[in-house]
């Protein structure tokens, strides 16, 4: 009895610091969104010394964008917590950081590295259906097997931007299965082109050996075409 007794109180006094700790975090989020900083870290700081990944990354987002106040390590610090919690717009914080070398080298296989993993944690659902503009310019809804057949169409035309979407749909296996080198050889063909992100892209699986063997040469050759500078080692 003593013990069902205590344990009731502990689970009490549980849910009580769990309703504080969202009713600080709310507060904390007001303040940030009217542009009250001080108030806002001090609120998060609270929060995030409970382990909670939403005020950690508003921590990170404060340090990036308080103009008085920038401090780019603060920020990775911060974003690096809440990713480790598996905070999806962390890690998407963290690859913009290495994308534009900010408090960090600059460095775009690691940046879509970050971009990749906040892209899976997401969770992201493809939707019921997509729209396409038709022949007669109008836009039809369409469902996902129609917009996939679609895509293939325009990427047989030779649209490299139709070769990117198509290529993307592969990567990610929102719309159809999951298929990492015929995303790769998408990606290519959009490159071969003159599709910059598709070099990109080429480049970082070459780097990291994504759908196809890992080719540093190739790596560094796309990469420039990409109109970067990281080096694959």
């Amino acid at each position: 009895m003593i013990k069902s007794v205590f344990l009731i109180l502990g689970l009490f006094i549980a849910n009580l610091a769990v309703a504080e700790s969202g009713e600080k975090l709310s507060a904390a989020q007001q303040a940030f969104y009217s542009g009250d900083y001080i108030t806002a870290k001090s609120g998060f700081s609270q929060v995030a010394a409970q382990g909670s990944a939403e005020a950690e990354y508003f921590l990170g987002l404060i340090a990036k964008n308080d103009a008085d106040t920038v401090d780019y390590q603060a920020a990775k610090s911060h974003f690096t917590n809440a990713a480790r919690l598996n905070h999806s717009q962390a890690m998407w914080e963290l690859g913009v950081l290495y994308e534009n070398g900010e408090g960090v080298e600059q460095n775009q296989f690691t940046a879509l590295d970050w971009f990749r993993k906040s892209e899976l944690a997401a969770g992201t659902v493809a939707p019921d259906s997509f729209y396409i503009t038709d022949h007669s310019g109008e836009l039809s809804e369409v469902s996902a097997p129609q917009y996939l057949q679609h895509l293939i169409q325009q990427a047989q035309s030779g649209r490299a931007d139709a070769k990117f979407a198509l290529a993307k749909t592969y990567d990610s296996g929102l719309v159809t299965a999951a298929n990492l080198p015929q995303a790769f050889n998408y990606y290519l063909s959009a490159a071969k082109d003159g599709h910059v992100k598709s070099a990109q892209l080429v480049s970082y699986f070459y780097c990291r050996g994504i759908g196809v063997p890992r080719n540093p040469e190739q790596a560094n050759a796309w990469i420039k075409a990409s109109g970067y500078s990281t080096s694959c080692d």
